[in-house]
């Protein structure tokens, strides 16, 4: 009992700076468009909101969080485009030490307990988050596919190397945070781009719940490509940006809202997106 007192005290302290599903500038997260560009889960939950049709597309392209798609052909040093960065505190994005989570239950079976321990309302934003969390972690991946969720550096090294290879030093890639004070969409000028990876890259996105989890996956046989891509604001605000292309997108419905924003099609066209601070992906660590 003493040892879970310590864990919630803990967690709490962080947790009530920003409630999951609440993001600081008060737009509900669960409505954020989805960052993960995944053909093969399309609409998983709320917190990732599928574009499979022509509605919901539309929609998400008014959806200013949307302002994160472009084309590798738009790597040009000078080039201007506006992109969205949204602000989070630093709290809901970086892992907290294993031995502060590994005692807490994490499955569906256990959201009793949890709401409880955590002190959440049955019916609240909080508690429908962590419920939609824990589906999405604990579903099946599909043929082909390698998902789940991680809960600390050391279990996302382990997920990470499960692809990238057993010994494999892992190198871990997330943009840079941007202040309170960074507009939500802006100009950013390409300063400087370099390709890091190509082939076997494992993403992983951000999920509401009380203390960062994070759920990555892999397509089998796709290769996609990851470059950091060095940004000025309008506001003067540097960014270090991860930029996530995905190479073959021929499985992908027509509708989808990021060839509706940048005017390709299915196959044609590689399509790259660039990563807010709350995900990051893991490649191969090269030495320079």
């Amino acid at each position: 009992m003493g040892n879970e007192l310590v864990s919630c005290s803990f967690l709490l302290l962080f947790f009530t700076t920003l409630g999951p599903g609440v993001a600081s500038n008060g737009v509900d997260v669960l409505r954020l468009p989805s960052m993960d560009f995944d053909a093969q889960n399309q609409g998983r939950s709320s917190a990732h909101i599928g574009h499979s049709s022509s509605a919901s597309s539309a929609d998400a392209i008014k959806d200013p969080t949307a302002k994160v798609f472009a084309l590798i052909k738009d790597l040009v040093v000078g080039n201007r485009m506006a992109i969205s960065f949204p602000y989070k505190e630093p709290s809901s994005v970086e892992f907290y030490p294993k031995q502060v989570t590994q005692n807490i239950p994490f499955s569906s079976d256990a959201v009793p307990w949890l709401l409880r321990f955590f002190s959440f309302s049955p019916d609240s934003k909080q508690a429908l988050g962590m419920r939609q969390t824990l589906a999405l972690c604990e579903k099946e991946p599909k043929q082909g596919d390698i998902r789940g969720c991680v809960t600390s550096i050391e279990s996302l090294v382990q997920f990470a190397r499960r692809i990238l290879g057993p010994d494999t030093e892992v190198e871990i890639l997330r943009s840079s945070l941007v202040s309170k004070s960074t507009p939500l969409v802006q100009n950013y000028t390409v300063l400087d781009f370099e390709e890091v990876a190509t082939g076997n890259i494992v993403p992983c996105h951000n999920q509401p719940y009380p203390y960062p989890v994070y759920h990555c996956h892999y397509q089998l046989g796709v290769d996609n490509k990851v470059f950091k891509v060095f940004l000025r604001g309008d506001n003067g605000e540097m960014v270090d940006s991860v930029f996530f292309c995905h190479m073959d997108t021929s499985k992908l419905t027509d509708d989808h809202v990021a060839f509706r924003l940048l005017g390709v099609k299915p196959g044609e066209s590689e399509v790259c997106h660039f990563f807010t601070a709350y995900d990051l992906a893991t490649v191969p660590f090269i030495p320079k």
